[in-house]
């Protein structure tokens, strides 16, 4: 068989799995049934992850000798060289070998840019091969491409003619016939004289054959997506405890991100320790199985929040459905938010396209790790902006000791909303509960009761950021049954172990006196939760009790 009758071969392959191709564009072709030793598959015995090409097929690659270094079956020097060769996969055949329509490989068109490594091995006693992709080497798609062939599969792989570049196509075990059987492990050519120049030999960004995508250029021109969202994309909401600044940020991101696109979002707290590197992201050792199968550790960069959701906002960014992403970030207040942000801050200056208006030169980590996660090479990202479908919400309360503040200039660059000290209270009117014994029993409302301390506190000149919101307790706590009664054993320890706790120990921890009605003048936490347990709301000062001196509740009416 010839060459024309092989690529004739390819073509009609192709076709029947639904690609098309055009002879005229390839120079040379080989093509291998897979093993289980060349397929990614779980569960293989052998330890392998390359695919062995070997015989005059190895003339399908470029390759270097360097016989005259070393001595004569070194066993030394297994591996001569390691080069990345640019390879182009094409989505019609990714979708056949997927066998569905929604693939983890994003396409801006009917092809992407990728690349596989090739390693020159020699052998001792035994003939040189060539070890195509290792797994340690390869573009992260070519991986996912090679995870989609399994034992019996084919692979197919084109050289473009005169060109330094090539085109794999992979055909499932279940399509088995005479034309690409003729075909296997062969290598079929036609004569040319392809120049391969040294730097293309490199992870080079010259080449024309590598994704460029998302190129300092391409943040300059595409990073506005054209996005609209009646969010704000630098969002804090703040207010006292209890207001339900969570429950309104987790009600506006199932309104932004809407149906089918509710993953599409990362929840963090910042706490005093939490700093850059779990934020953005750093080095950290990862174990992993060397070639031969031994347990090694090396180290590689681990993303944090921030950079996850940057790297999905980006490559949704370049598809035709542009859709939002959203980092929640609880408790803002409460780490060091300048050094949390170290240089990202700069990116929250955002343009009236809401995207960064101001660059930030990347880390070389930074840049290994974009390259990897959405192509082209570490120089494409030497300076990066936020696109405009990232969003970053914020919930804060001033009112919590031992935070950190924030300066007027991270400030600035966020939208702050208040939620009141009243907010939704309408929501949780009319929930009662039976608080006190004997005399002291009484139907108290639950708000009323909020309010009342309110009153109190307020006369202390207490801010109200330090005010009861009303949804201080749970909602678990303050669940009502069809009468609206709260039940007691629910909530009486909650209200003992949050809102007595936290006004015995911060809001009117210098005003006890004034704020308790206690015989013992010496009061202690534990006097006031007996207190409490015995007497309902007269453990308050009269002015609080008071309100609730009509609600008497009789011992029969339980």
């Amino acid at each position: 068989m010839n060459f024309d009758e092989a690529i004739e071969n390819i073509k009609k392959v192709l076709e029947d799995t639904g690609t098309n191709i055009k002879k005229e564009e390839y120079d040379g072709i080989i093509v291998k049934k897979l093993e289980a030793s060349n397929t990614l598959d779980e569960g293989r015995t052998t330890k392998q992850t390359h695919i062995a090409i070997t015989g005059e097929q190895m003339n399908m690659f470029p390759y270097l000798r360097a016989d005259g270094y070393f001595e004569k079956d070194s066993e030394g020097m297994k591996k001569y060289f390691v080069m990345q060769i640019p390879v182009i996969l094409k989505e019609s055949n990714i979708k056949y070998l997927n066998k569905s329509e929604k693939i983890d490989i994003v396409f801006e068109t009917e092809s992407i840019n990728t690349y596989a490594s090739i390693v020159r091995s020699k052998r001792t006693s035994q003939a040189d091969q060539i070890q195509m992709s290792l797994t340690t080497l390869d573009d992260k798609n070519f991986i996912k491409f090679r995870k989609m062939l399994h034992i019996g599969s084919y692979l197919i792989v084109l050289k473009k003619y005169k060109k330094f570049e090539y085109e794999c196509y992979g055909i499932l075990p279940d399509y088995d016939n005479d034309k690409i059987q003729q075909l296997n492990n062969k290598f079929f050519s036609i004569s040319t004289n392809t120049i391969v120049y040294a730097d293309e030999l490199i992870y080079n960004e010259k080449s024309e054959s590598i994704n460029k995508y998302l190129s300092p250029e391409w943040f300059r021109e595409k990073a506005f997506t054209g996005y609209k969202s009646a969010f704000s994309h630098n969002r804090i909401i703040f207010g006292a405890p209890g207001t339900g600044k969570s429950y309104r940020l987790n009600k506006d991101r199932e309104e932004l991100l809407k149906d089918g696109n509710e993953e599409n979002y990362e929840r963090v707290t910042f706490h005093p320790d939490y700093s850059y590197a779990n934020f953005v992201g750093t080095y950290k050792p990862i174990p992993y199985k060397k070639e031969d199968g031994e347990e090694g550790i090396t180290y590689e960069y681990v993303p944090g929040p921030f950079m996850r959701i940057y790297v999905e906002a980006l490559k949704n960014s370049k598809t035709d459905n542009v859709k939002p992403y959203l980092l929640i970030i609880e408790e803002i207040n409460r780490a060091n938010v300048a050094a949390v942000f170290g240089d990202v801050f700069q990116l929250l200056d955002r343009d009236e396209n809401n995207v960064s208006e101001y660059p930030i030169e990347a880390s070389e980590d930074v840049k290994k790790y974009l390259a990897k996660e959405l192509g082209g090479t570490p120089s494409n990202y030497k300076k990066i902006y936020i696109p405009d479908n990232m969003f970053i919400w914020a919930t804060m309360n001033s009112a919590d000791q031992g935070v950190y503040p924030m300066d007027t200039a991270f400030k600035r660059r966020w939208e702050f909303s208040y939620l009141g000290i009243d907010e939704k209270e309408e929501e949780i009117a009319n929930r009662y509960i039976i608080l006190g014994n004997a005399g002291y029993r009484r139907k108290v409302e639950w708000n009323k009761l909020r309010k009342a301390i309110n009153n109190k506190l307020s006369s202390f000149k207490v801010n109200e950021d330090k005010l009861l919101g009303p949804y201080f307790v749970s909602s678990k706590a303050i669940k009502a049954d069809e009468k609206g009664e709260i039940d007691k054993d629910v909530f009486v320890p909650i209200f003992k172990g949050k809102v007595l706790m936290y006004l015995f120990e911060d809001a009117a921890k210098q005003r006890r006196e004034s704020l308790f009605s206690l015989e013992d003048k010496n009061i202690k936490y534990s006097s006031i939760c007996k207190e409490f347990d015995e007497k309902g709301v007269y453990v308050f000062n009269a002015e609080i009790s008071k309100e609730f001196e009509k609600d008497i509740v009789e011992e029969e009416n339980e």
